[in-house]
């Protein structure tokens, strides 16, 4: 996957799509599939301890990296202006 799709959202869907970056202001979290395909959740919580969402004309930025180290696949990558950004 080289890009993601932000969505706006109150509630998380119950089931995801892949290539949607699912945000929650509410909630402050952001969801999604992991982007290598392997169908794992990564959750994302918007907050002064997790990541920090920027939003830049209608493209976001998810900062720090995504580390999934605790899944199977290990995927490390960044989410910049939409663009799945492999470590």
């Amino acid at each position: 996957m080289t890009s993601i799709k932000p969505i706006y959202t109150a509630l998380i869907p119950g089931e995801l799509d892949d290539g949607i970056l699912y945000i929650s202001k509410e909630y402050q979290c952001a969801i999604h599939l992991c982007c290598c395909g392997c169908g794992r959740e990564v959750v994302t919580p918007l907050d002064q301890k997790g990541w920090k969402l920027t939003e830049k004309d209608g493209m976001v930025t998810l900062s720090p990296s995504i580390g999934s180290f605790n899944l199977p696949c290990r995927s490390h990558y960044f989410i910049r202006n939409d663009d799945v950004v492999w470590c």
